[in-house]
């Protein structure tokens, strides 16, 4: 009998936690670049085995997160662990990002990022190719920030909070926690395990997942380490901002919130306004106070539409809300990369308001569409009936079923009466010849590849 001892399964490979000896560098430009080739950006093919392309993916990022933790320190940023008052490393922790001024600042940023990137990641497509490491993280964010002032009577920069949706799984064998991803690509028993398993053990007290780590935030990090007179900038980046934005709506019911935040940015953000339930959050923090930013092709800046959303754009704009465009096309975790420089400008428009007085937005006259919209078949409501839209795929099979034993399709199998202009219709062309050719081809023996 075959018996296979667990000692026999093949062992979880090693990678690493360093740039140079992965065998890549940071250029001039401050691009990670390999050292055989510096042409060449960071490879995630290693091997035809995904076990082995995930594990050195995982000490890639652990290595690059070590460079911006240390390029974010040098800009005054310090690391505390929640819970607050944490001391042993070795016990359940998650690590934030607070300023060490922080104490002294009259306005405060607070940012929330995904929950699947890194603590100070912003985009790993960035930070690993065209772009660089800077670019692609938090230290750009934050060094934009510190160039700004608290308000028009304090001229000194705001003091910034780098919270961490994403790393809320203790890995005990490392000592920090993880996001999702990172977590599968942490050594396991053998390399055909089928992942590691999540148990309480891996849970950090009061952080349990996203919306408790955002409610540790606002009932203990923010009271303990920013004053109490201070305003505060909330900026939330893809499924970050909606789950800061639902807290929000439930948390801005109380009145020593309501004047606090100043500003709301949603960057990337999909909440709608209709599923909000706290109507005050929606008129008065939503429609007056806050600004997103979505994923479109249009230039960044764009302005989308009003706060009552834009039937004649494709771009999901019932947020209650302006939207602009982020610059971004299709990624939403390069949303804040494009849209730094406005996201950033407008908090600070809103921070030199002059005192005494409320920001608001201003009021939109939307008259944006999208290219064309009118020329699209948008509408297929307009085809109810099997007939009108020229009989779907079963007259399509039909159509090639009939060419194929040489027999032609009678005018009614389309329809019965004839095309009129702008009406749709189904009409095959190649595809019945690219059957025969197929068919033709795989009885000479030359099957598809």
């Amino acid at each position: 009998m075959f018996r296979r001892k667990w000692s026999g399964l093949p062992k979880d490979p090693h990678f690493p936690v360093d740039m140079k000896e992965l065998g890549y560098f940071i250029n001039e430009d401050d691009e990670v670049r390999a050292i055989d080739n510096p042409n060449n950006y960071f490879k995630f093919f290693l091997n035809r085995n995904p076990r082995w392309n995930e594990r050195q993916r995982f000490a890639m990022n652990m290595a690059i997160q070590g460079v911006i933790w240390e390029r974010l320190e040098k800009l005054g940023m310090k690391k505390e662990l929640l819970p607050l008052g944490t001391e042993d490393t070795t016990k359940p922790h998650v690590p934030i990002f607070v300023s060490k001024d922080i104490a002294s600042a009259s306005r405060v940023v607070v940012i929330f990022g995904e929950t699947h990137q890194d603590l100070g990641v912003l985009a790993h497509r960035v930070i690993g190719g065209q772009g660089g490491v800077n670019k692609g993280s938090m230290v750009s964010i934050v060094s934009a920030l510190q160039q700004q002032s608290c308000s028009s009577t304090d001229m000194s920069p705001p003091g910034i909070i780098l919270a961490n949706t994403a790393e809320l799984i203790w890995w005990p064998e490392g000592t920090r926690t993880l996001a999702r991803v990172a977590f599968d690509g942490v050594p396991m028993k053998s390399a055909v395990h089928n992942g590691n398993l999540i148990t309480d053990a891996n849970l950090v007290e009061g952080n349990e997942n996203t919306m408790r780590h955002i409610s540790y935030m606002f009932k203990h990090v923010i009271p303990h380490f920013v004053d109490d007179a201070a305003t505060i900038d909330i900026i939330g980046v893809g499924d970050g901002a909606d789950c800061v934005e639902k807290y929000l709506d439930l948390l801005t019911k109380q009145d020593e919130w309501k004047n606090r935040i100043k500003c709301l940015a949603l960057v990337g953000g999909l909440v709608p306004a209709y599923e909000l339930q706290n109507e005050e959050f929606v008129k008065v923090i939503l429609r007056n106070r806050a600004r997103a930013y979505a994923t479109s092709t249009e230039p960044v800046g764009m302005v989308l539409s009003g706060p009552d959303g834009n039937p004649k754009t494709r771009t999901f704009t019932e947020q209650g809300c302006p939207v602009f465009s982020s610059g971004s096309d299709h990624y939403t975790e390069l949303t804040l990369i494009m849209a730094r420089d406005i996201v950033l400008d407008w908090l600070q428009e809103v921070a030199m308001t002059p005192e005494g007085e409320e920001y608001l937005n201003p009021e939109y006259h939307v008259t944006f569409a999208d290219p064309f919209l009118d020329e699209c078949e948008s509408d297929w409501g307009e085809w109810p009936t099997e007939a009108s839209a020229g009989g779907g795929e079963k007259n399509e099979l039909r159509e090639v079923k009939a060419q194929e034993a040489g027999v032609e399709n009678e005018p009614k199998e389309l329809g019965e009466d004839k095309a009129v202009a702008g009406q749709p219709r189904l009409i095959l062309v190649e595809r019945p010849k690219a059957l025969r050719a197929r068919n033709s081809s795989m009885e000479d023996g030359e099957g598809e590849n």
